[in-house]
């Protein structure tokens, strides 16, 4: 996975923890220079990270603005208040470059085939190939639950094969009649996915934002799910 900053915030991190290990033994010895570069780093990193991190994108700028003092004999120091939140914030970010939280609710096969291409900023592929994982899924089931069937070669039909009420992957009560809408609605989500996403995807090059392909890449894990934990 490589970050937009990634140079960045390796190098600052670098300085931070020589910074930490010199407080209070060796004298601290900045050029207009050094505090010139290092708030670049600051402000690149930034302004990178306002889609996960939005705090920190405000509160970044404002560390590098207080971060360096003139002592009275002229002489640039550190801000030691400023620097320990420097400090807690650049080990964060370097640690977990890209908010965890969301995808540690996506199901897990799709997060290892989607994380690491929108994590690097291929948000097209991420979103195509999680809904891609989808059809790979639908077909390893027909093949599990009829073994020796042809699979069908059209995805639709695989998924009605499956999922429709006399489907042969039985995932919800149909007996009922909440199953049975269930049943149907999951038939609409898969079909209505495959129609407006995946069919599109095979037949052109599209482009996503990030908030259209955490939308699909959540879809496509709320898909998943269904296959891999029924109601029943």
């Amino acid at each position: 996975m490589i970050m937009p900053y990634q140079e960045e915030i390796n190098k600052l991190y670098k300085w931070i923890e020589n910074v930490n290990n010199s407080i209070g033994r060796f004298p601290l010895q900045l050029t207009k220079v050094d505090v010139q570069q290092i708030e670049r780093w600051i402000y690149v990193i930034a302004e990178n990270i306002d889609d996960e991190y939005s705090f920190y994108n405000v509160e970044l700028p404002r560390i590098a603005n207080i971060l360096f003092v003139i002592n009275p004999y002229g002489a640039i120091d550190i801000n030691l208040a400023a620097f320990g939140e420097l400090f807690i914030i650049i080990k964060q970010i370097r640690h977990e470059p890209k908010n965890a939280q969301f995808w540690k609710s996506i199901h897990p096969r799709i997060a290892n085939i989607s994380k690491g291409l929108y994590c690097d900023g291929h948000f097209a592929s991420a979103a195509e190939k999680a809904l891609k994982e989808i059809e790979t899924k639908l077909r390893e089931m027909f093949q599990e639950l009829k073994p020796g069937a042809t699979v069908p070669s059209k995805v639709l039909d695989v998924m009605r094969a499956l999922l429709s009420e006399n489907g042969i992957y039985h995932y919800c009560d149909t007996t009922t009649v909440s199953g049975k809408n269930y049943c149907k609605g999951v038939c609409a989500l898969f079909e209505g996915a495959f129609v407006a996403y995946r069919n599109p995807a095979s037949h052109a090059n599209l482009t996503y934002t990030k908030r259209e392909t955490i939308e699909q890449i959540t879809l496509a894990s709320q898909l998943m799910y269904i296959l891999t934990e029924p109601k029943v």
